[in-house]
């Protein structure tokens, strides 16, 4: 039985929190990364940073020994959202102000609204980070523990890469909730091949229903996801990854078109694919069609800042004595006419984009088998992240956006489309035109 001074000390909220499936797993997880994907109100921030995080400070977390003057890092996208998610709505209501040391609030912004830094009774210290920040505000100090809410939208792979190196002095750990919103291809692939220091748990938003035990009124919720999308909402109830507002192919995922690679067979029809770029990447792809007119991109050259000479000579080295039925290429008379020079002879390709585009969704969707008729070997890793991250412009209060995608992650794209297409497409040629 605690005593009054024991509850006060702890805060009702810590004693009297009742965690979902899955935060109740997420809190037990002996992982050093630990990743809670979860839906709008599917309960993740209160069970990372509400109870997490604060009981961690205060060292009663049930599953986590806390070290004497620990330093605990909290970060959120931007300050206001430091302010009004962590602090306001989360940290403010499970971590009594009694822990706090007199005068131990140290506060961002003149009213008052915004930590910096809580320096606690204990000798703990929570410190704030926004990813706004950049980069740089997440070096030179060893940390304890970092807790994260919602996807770093600021230079996210170099910002985690500084927060692994910050936790690696005192053997600290991470714990990061989110809706999975932004394509990231480096965090998707490193959720969906997990390594051993990391777990991932998914907390469903239906959990969350008053039915089921959870907190939410059903007719709530109900009403949430029948305003979604449906491409969205798969992640906005489950918190799984998937290609969302703007994508260009939001049916593409790992989990149905990324593969492991295997010998292509002899018989399989061939073909390369070229997107020239100095400044940009001058991108290649390999990609073979089988007897059943699926599409499987076994292979990528992506480089920048390389003389036609060295992307000629890489390009022969990865083909080795494969034979091609043809190799697309951008129009610039120049360049091709140079790689006809150093023994790689192209055909212009066939630019249209909205028809390349159609021919690959066409190829990327799932059919009456259950598979698409698109695999990429998951070798191709800038082929995933820019399938990934290839999306729609978008419009501004002032200007009506294009009808075409954003000169961004485009690369590989602009490969695949030429060679679908260029096999595909109705106006264009068939292969017998090739034979």
């Amino acid at each position: 039985m605690l005593t009054d001074r024991q509850i006060r000390s702890i805060g009702k909220a810590i004693l009297l929190y009742r965690p979902l499936p899955a935060p109740r797993e997420f809190h037990r997880n002996p992982a050093k990364n630990r990743w809670l994907c979860g839906g709008n109100r599917s309960g993740k921030s209160e069970g990372n940073i509400g109870y997490d995080l604060c009981s961690f400070a205060l060292g009663v977390h049930p599953y986590r020994r806390t070290p004497r003057n620990a330093t605990i890092w909290a970060g959120a996208n931007s300050w206001p959202l430091v302010g009004k998610l962590l602090w306001s709505e989360k940290i403010k209501t499970y971590l009594p102000l009694s822990q706090i040391q007199p005068n131990g609030i140290s506060w961002h912004n003149k009213q008052n609204e915004i930590p910096s830094e809580l320096r606690l009774v204990n000798g703990n210290r929570i410190e704030f980070k926004a990813y706004e920040q950049g980069r740089k505000a997440f070096e030179g100090r060893a940390i304890d523990a970092y807790y994260g809410d919602e996807q770093c939208k600021t230079d996210s792979e170099a910002i985690w890469r500084e927060i692994q190196a910050r936790l690696m002095d005192k053997n600290g750990f991470s714990a990061q909730s989110m809706t999975p919103i932004i394509p990231q291809s480096w965090l998707e692939e490193r959720i969906q091949y997990l390594p051993d220091t990391d777990a991932v748990f998914y907390a469903d938003l239906n959990d969350n229903r008053k039915s089921r035990g959870g907190y939410v009124d059903d007719k709530e919720i109900d009403a949430m996801i029948a305003e979604w999308p449906p491409e969205v909402q798969e992640t906005r109830i489950k918190g799984y990854f998937a290609a969302l507002s703007g994508a260009v192919y939001k049916t593409f995922s790992r989990d149905a078109h990324v593969i492991k690679p295997f010998k292509i067979p002899d018989d399989w029809t061939r073909y390369r694919s070229i997107d020239w770029g100095y400044n940009n990447p001058l991108a290649c792809l390999w990609l073979a069609r089988d007897p059943d007119r699926r599409w499987y991109v076994y292979a990528e050259h992506y480089q920048a800042r390389e003389t036609l000479a060295y992307h000629a000579e890489r390009i022969k080295q990865i083909s080795g004595r494969e034979k091609y039925r043809v190799t697309w290429a951008d129009h610039d008379a120049q360049e091709r006419h140079e790689f006809s020079k150093l023994g790689l002879a192209t055909m212009p390709a066939k630019k249209d984009i909205h028809l390349g585009i159609e021919a690959v969704q066409a190829a990327l969707k799932i059919q009456d088998d259950g598979k698409p008729r698109l695999f990429i070997f998951k070798t191709c890793k800038n082929t995933i992240r820019e399938m990934s991250g290839y999306k729609w412009a978008e419009g501004t209060e002032i200007k009506d956006a294009k009808d075409e995608p954003l000169k961004v992650n485009d690369h590989t794209c602009d490969c695949l489309r030429y060679g679908i297409y260029g096999v595909e497409g109705k106006f264009y040629f068939s292969e017998s035109d090739l034979s």
